[in-house]
C-alpha cells in the first residue's frame, strides 16, 4: 500500500498541501546546483553565474555550510559590498523553500504580530496583561543593586528585555514548527481539535489525523512507502516529564495507523543527557526516534546544515519586522525609565519606594479576600495605606 492511500481518509486541504510537499522536494531532488544557483540568482536580479555549480546536485550544492558559499561568491563581487553574502543566503533560502519571498513574508508578519505585544510605556512594564502580574518591586531592586550599579536607566533596560525576551521565547517555539513544516517535503500538521476531556484529542483522519505530530514529511527515497511524523519541542527541557507516556501512545498509534516512522526532535541542544521525557516516551513507543540539536535538524530538513537554513530564515524576518514595525527597544527604553523617574520626583522618594507603594497599595475591599464575605466578620490587621486615606477624608 502506497503511503497516499494510508492518507485516503484526511481532508482534501491537508491531502493537497501534501503533494504541494512532495513536488517541492521532487524539484530539488532531480534539479542540479546550477539549476538552484539560477534561480537565487533570478531572485535577486544577479547576472548568470555558469560553471560555479557544476557537477553538484541542488541538494548538494544547497547543503554547502554558509561560509563555504560565502568564499565561493567573494571573487565574484566588489568588496566592501554585501552581495556575496546576500546570495549565499539566498541559495539556503531556496534550497529550504520553493517560495523563499512568500515564506519570509509570512514568517515576517507572525513576528510584527507578537513584537506589537512588546512593552512600549511604563504602564505596559508596570503591569502585564493579567492585572495581578505586577512588576515585583523586591525582584526590582535586587536588579538595581545587583545588576544595575544602582542606574535606573540599566534596571528599566535589564527589566524591559526580560519582557521582552520572554514573548520571544514563546514565539520562537511557534515559529519552529510552522516554519519548518513549510519547508521542501514538509508539511504543518493541523492543530488538534475537542479537548482531553472529550477523549484526550482521538485520532481522528479527517478531524484529528496527526495527534502527538507537529510536522509531517514525506517519505525519503530509500523508504519510499513511509511517511514520517514529528514531534517537535524548543528543547529537551521545554517538554514535561509527566507528558511523555501519552505522547509515546499517541506516536505509537500514528505508526500503527498509518505505517509511519514516528520522531520526538528538540531544536536546541548538545545532548541526549538530562531529557526529561525521554524514558517515558521510549517506553510507550519504542520504535520513535528522539533526537536532538543538529541531528534533529538535520532529519527534519533533510540537509546537513539545518541549523543554517532555520537561522537564515529567521533572521530575515527579524530584520523585516525591525523595519517594518519601527520598534526601537533604546528609544522604549529611555521613555519608561523618564517615567519612573518623573513618579518618583513628584512623591519626593526613590523610584524604588514609589514603586513600592505602587505596586502594593490598594483598596483593602479588592485586597482582602475577608471583606468580600458577606455575612461574615473576621478580625484584620488595617492597611496603613487605607488608614491614612481615611484620616485625610476625616480631616477634610
Amino acid at each position: 500500500m502506497s503511503y497516499q492511500e494510508h492518507l485516503a481518509l484526511l481532508n482534501l486541504d491537508l491531502r493537497q498541501r501534501i503533494e504541494q510537499a512532495q513536488e517541492e522536494v521532487d524539484w530539488l531532488r532531480a534539479a542540479s546546483g546550477q539549476d538552484l544557483l539560477d534561480m537565487a540568482t533570478e531572485r535577486l536580479n544577479l547576472r548568470d553565474m555558469p560553471g560555479l555549480a557544476e557537477g553538484l546536485s541542488a541538494q548538494e550544492f544547497g547543503d554547502l555550510h554558509r561560509s563555504e558559499l560565502l568564499n565561493l561568491f567573494i571573487p565574484y563581487f566588489p568588496a566592501g559590498t554585501s552581495t556575496a553574502g546576500d546570495l549565499a543566503d539566498q541559495i539556503q533560502l531556496c534550497r529550504a523553500f520553493a517560495d523563499p519571498s512568500g515564506v519570509t513574508a509570512q514568517v515576517t508578519s507572525w513576528v510584527a504580530e507578537k513584537v506589537a505585544l512588546f512593552p512600549r510605556s511604563a504602564d505596559d512594564l508596570r503591569v502585564g496583561s493579567n492585572p495581578g502580574d505586577v512588576l515585583d518591586p523586591f525582584i526590582l531592586a535586587a536588579n538595581y543593586e545587583l545588576l544595575s550599579d544602582q542606574s535606573l536607566s540599566r534596571t528599566i533596560e535589564h527589566t524591559a528585555s526580560h519582557k521582552v525576551l520572554m514573548k520571544i521565547e514563546d514565539l520562537v517555539g511557534h515559529l519552529h514548527e510552522n516554519v519548518i513544516g513549510l519547508m521542501r517535503g514538509n508539511f504543518r500538521v493541523p492543530e488538534p481539535q475537542g479537548s482531553r476531556e472529550e477523549g484526550k484529542e482521538p485520532l481522528s483522519p479527517g478531524r484529528n489525523p496527526f495527534p502527538g505530530a507537529d510536522v509531517g514529511q514525506v517519505p525519503l527515497p530509500s523508504r519510499p512507502e513511509t511517511i514520517r511524523l514529528f514531534q517537535v519541542k524548543s528543547k529537551t527541557g521545554s517538554a514535561k516529564g509527566g507528558d511523555g507516556k501519552r505522547l509515546g501512545e499517541q506516536l505509537t498509534a500514528l505508526e500503527t495507523t498509518y505505517d509511519a516512522d514516528t520522531f520526538y526532535v528538540a531544536v536546541v541542544g548538545n545532548t541526549l543527557k538530562g531529557h526529561r521525557s525521554r524514558g517515558a516516551v521510549e517506553k510507550a513507543s519504542p520504535n520513535t526516534a528522539i533526537l536532538v540539536g543538529e541531528s534533529a535538524l538535520n532529519e527534519l530538513t533533510q540537509s546537513r546544515v539545518g541549523g543554517e537554513l532555520l537561522l537564515r530564515t529567521y533572521q530575515r524576518a527579524f530584520r523585516a519586522a525591525a523595519q517594518s514595525t519601527g520598534y526601537s527597544f533604546t528609544d522604549t527604553v529611555g521613555e519608561i525609565a523618564e517615567s519612573f523617574e518623573a513618579d518618583a520626583e513628584m512623591g519626593g522618594t526613590d523610584f524604588l519606594s514609589a514603586w513600592l507603594h505602587e505596586a502594593i497599595g490598594g483598596d483593602p475591599e479588592t485586597q482582602d479576600s475577608r471583606m468580600q464575605r458577606k455575612g461574615r466578620r473576621q478580625g484584620r490587621l488595617v492597611s496603613p495605606t487605607a488608614e491614612s486615606r481615611r484620616n485625610r477624608a476625616q480631616s477634610g
